[in-house]
């Protein structure tokens, strides 16, 4: 009973920080562009987007393969890790600053300053701790050292703008609270240990820290330009249904935001164990997911012909053919993150996790074009769902073969069954 009820309370602090990030997100919105007008706020929106892009590269793969090489660790262990990763990222931050900066003034219109002020407060996510507190299975960690500054440097810019009118003094307010998340959380992990400051920062180190990291950037690099490359070719082969494409992709980022506080858990609870126990916290875990995910992919389906009429005054309209479609790609999409940064982590194939995106994505990719190039338009959603799909085939038969090895136990205990079914939407 006790251990149910520290589950369920991580994952309610889990949901408590996804559920924030996504109401301020939100309200931020109408209030900035009541106050400065929607080309500013575009302006500083365009930003933030340049820097959100680039903190994948700032990150470097460690959110994948970063919970699970935590949660697997020794305590002891831990903080030299994010040391060590504080240090790779911290020379990645430097050249990339710079790109993000000429990007900026090359294609945002107004406000650049703003816009890259504002596109440095996302850029600096690159380099927080939340990976690190996911696999330690430290919610309350992630949750006041990380997402709460920066909430908080999210108000204090609204409240700044909303009195001021100056714009600048937002982006300047999340940039501080981006700041203070990172020092906060990297001097909590750092502080009280003897740690070798020199050589985490010599060269050498680094370089050997990045080479380490090849397979999870490889894997996290190619994800996220899946879904630009996708929307690229669309507004190219078929601009009637990039509006169609963009709502589902906006449906799913919503279940995607509402199942993150089961990943989030899975990624430290599920590596952290040790032989017949890891297994059997894949199989749960695994099962918990598909359930998540056909429901996903039941909800998506239904929901978008609605979500379409909705939100563009039945501008959009979505056949219920091309809805079940965008239901199967949910449950695709949705079954992803388990099998790669829950699963195949776990048991330490992310070489594989690496080959199999390599070879999956281009695959995907190139399915869509050949069906947009065969005029087939109404086929391009299945396309994705079958490179999709032969990817997730490659993966689930590996994690199957490690765990078959893994003895199982007797009973099943009700450790997450609960809690989890019920925080499925």
């Amino acid at each position: 009973m006790k251990v149910r009820s520290e589950t369920t309370r991580k994952l309610g602090v889990f949901g408590i920080t996804v559920a924030l990030n996504g109401v301020i997100s939100l309200i931020t919105i109408p209030i900035v562009v009541s106050r400065v007008g929607a080309d500013a706020w575009a302006s500083m929106a365009t930003g933030q987007s340049i820097g959100a892009s680039l903190a994948a590269l700032v990150l470097f793969g460690w959110g994948l393969t970063g919970p699970a090489t935590v949660a697997q660790a020794a305590v002891a262990r831990r903080p030299r890790m994010f040391l060590d990763s504080l240090a790779a990222r911290g020379v990645l931050l430097l050249p990339l600053l710079a790109l993000q900066a000429a990007v900026t003034v090359a294609i945002v219109p107004h406000e650049k300053v703003v816009a890259l002020v504002a596109g440095t407060a996302m850029l600096l996510a690159g380099a927080s701790a939340n990976w690190f507190f996911t696999g330690e299975g430290r919610s309350g960690r992630f949750l006041m050292l990380d997402t709460v500054p920066r909430v908080l440097g999210t108000l204090m810019g609204l409240a700044l703008v909303v009195t001021t009118g100056h714009l600048i003094l937002f982006a300047l307010a999340q940039l501080t609270g981006s700041i203070v998340a990172m020092v906060g959380s990297s001097i909590a992990i750092l502080r009280g240990h003897p740690l070798d400051y020199r050589g985490a920062l010599s060269w050498p180190h680094i370089w050997r820290t990045l080479v380490e990291q090849r397979h999870g950037v490889v894997a996290t690099g190619l994800n996220a330009a899946f879904t630009p490359a996708v929307l690229g070719i669309v507004a190219v082969a078929s601009p009637g249904l990039l509006p169609v494409f963009v709502l589902a992709n906006r449906l799913t980022g919503f279940i995607g935001m509402a199942l993150s506080p089961m990943f989030l858990l899975f990624q430290g609870w599920v590596p952290a164990a040790r032989g017949a126990e890891l297994g059997r916290r894949i199989r749960l875990s695994g099962l918990t997911t598909a359930i998540a995910a056909v429901l996903s992919g039941i909800l998506c389906g239904a929901l978008l012909p609605l979500f379409g009429l909705v939100l563009t005054h039945g501008e959009v309209v979505v056949e219920p053919a091309l809805a079940v479609a965008f239901g199967a790609l949910a449950i695709v999409q949705t079954g992803s993150p388990f099998l790669s940064a829950v699963g195949l982590m776990s048991v330490g194939q992310v070489r594989l996790i690496a080959r199999s995106t390599l070879v999956g994505i281009p695959l995907a990719i190139l399915i869509l074009v050949v069906v947009e190039l065969l005029g087939q338009v109404e086929f391009a959603v299945w396309g994705l769902v079958v490179g999709g799909g032969l990817v997730a085939a490659w993966q689930i038969i590996a994690l199957v073969s490690a765990v078959r090895g893994m003895p199982e136990q007797a009973e099943v205990e009700e450790i997450l069954v609960e809690p989890l079914v019920a925080a499925v939407p």
